[in-house]
């Protein structure tokens, strides 16, 4: 695998863990629709099939009540008045006299347990009861209605609807809808996975393109940076500039070293790389790296009508890797200038804060609003363009100066300065800490 497939690969983890949370979230909101309709049409299906049961019942009890005219006649004349052929329906009409007793049954109805007595209790109570019973494993759908007056009935008439072939349609009604339903729901999972797919595939793109750009462009910088240094390093060998121009081409070659870091930071940052950066750890002087800082920050103070103080006499041992402490200082150093006004001090200062080192870098510019101050470590993170002077940066700075401070085991946290500006503040942990 090469590198630029190494760095890469946090990001397009990223992307594939964001595709499935996206299907997850999609299919399940599919099947939550699916479920739904498949319930509500159960519902609404087994509600008609009950209803029309009820209602095919209800008709048959209704029309045998109205052709008794309010009384019970003989049992004869009831048998004679009936047309229903035994076994040929599933609705059978008992009429039973005001004690309960079977009168006549002209269905010649087999089931155990008829007449059913609490019926003919709730049908007194109100005019009517309906019911569903089970009689010998048999369910029945029971009407049980008063002949005359409620109150003082003549008789009773109980409807009953047999319930097998009704349960038989309801259970294969259901069974419909759930293999229905299960068939929507693989058709629902293919097509949202292609849909998701679709959907990141001009991000996966994207990104690709955006590797590659920075990556060829990360290339083609190194070659200018490399020329400079070299440059420079012919002008002190060949003894081509004078003495008193001595410090000023070391710092052209180190500035040069340090541009060549950056531009690996920019691959490494913009491709969300996680990797090692290769520190050489040794024992390090921060208060002698805070004085190289600012003494190669000089000229650009100076262009800028910033003065940089610094409070470092004393020495404060780490262990770490130099070249990138120095970078990290450099980097919030240059972010002060770059915000400070002219006329006004940029204060970098290295200290202990109980058994760590500290170190602090405070201008008084505008200042970090609280809710940014979190925002401003991350990667291309840009404030208000009015906050800053000058030089507008890519935003990639501090987000490499926090990545520099983790790898050391410290922390980085920016507040708000004492003459209204920012203040960074940089714990890490001393040699003998």
């Amino acid at each position: 695998m090469t590198e630029r497939n190494r760095s890469a690969e946090p990001t397009r983890r990223l992307i594939e863990s964001t595709g499935r949370r996206l299907y997850l979230t999609s299919l399940t909101l599919v099947a939550l629709l699916v479920v739904g309709i498949g319930l509500t049409t159960a519902v609404a299906a087994l509600g008609a099939l009950d209803a029309e049961v009820d209602r095919s019942l209800r008709g048959a009890a209704e029309a045998a009540v109205a052709r008794l005219g309010g009384e019970l006649p003989a049992t004869q004349e009831l048998s004679d008045s009936e047309e229903v052929a035994p076994g040929s329906s599933d609705t059978f009409v008992l009429y039973l006299d005001p004690k309960g007793a079977v009168v006549a049954d002209p269905s010649r109805v087999t089931l155990p347990g008829l007449p059913v007595p609490d019926a003919l209790t709730g049908a007194v109570a109100a005019g009517g009861d309906l019911r569903t019973v089970h009689l010998g494993g048999v369910a029945v759908r029971l009407l049980t209605l008063s002949i005359g007056a409620s109150s003082t009935p003549a008789g009773f008439v109980q409807a009953g609807f047999v319930l097998t072939l009704h349960d038989a349609q309801s259970a294969s009604l259901v069974l419909a809808i759930t293999v229905v339903g299960l068939v929507g729901l693989v058709g629902a999972g293919l097509v949202t996975l292609i849909v998701t797919r679709r959907a990141l595939a001009p991000i996966r793109a994207s990104f690709d393109a955006q590797l590659r750009f920075v990556a060829d462009a990360s290339h083609e910088l190194r070659t200018p940076a490399a020329l400079i240094r070299a440059t420079a390093e012919v002008l002190a060998r060949e003894s081509l500039v004078s003495p008193e121009a001595g410090p000023l081409i070391e710092d052209i070659v180190a500035e040069s070293d340090r541009l060549g870091r950056l531009v690996g930071d920019l691959l490494m940052l913009s491709t969300g790389a996680a990797a090692d950066l290769g520190l050489d750890r040794r024992p390090v002087d921060l208060a002698e790296l805070a004085r190289t800082a600012v003494r190669r920050v000089e000229p650009l103070a100076e262009e800028r009508g910033v003065d940089v103080v610094v409070d470092a006499a004393g020495g404060v041992m780490i262990e770490g890797d130099r070249d990138r402490l120095l970078q990290l200082i450099l980097i919030l150093v240059d972010n002060a200038i770059d915000h400070a006004p002219a006329g006004t001090p940029v204060q970098v200062a290295v200290g202990r804060r109980g058994t760590s080192a500290l170190l602090t870098v405070t201008d008084q510019g505008p200042g970090i609003p609280a809710e940014a101050r979190e925002r401003v470590f991350q990667p291309f993170a840009r404030l208000d363009a009015r906050a800053r002077r000058g030089r507008g940066g890519a935003g990639l700075g501090l987000a490499i100066a926090r990545r520099l401070v983790v790898a050391h085991g410290g922390r980085i946290e920016v507040a708000a300065g004492p003459g209204g500006g920012a203040r960074f503040e940089v714990t890490l942990p001393t040699l003998l800490g």
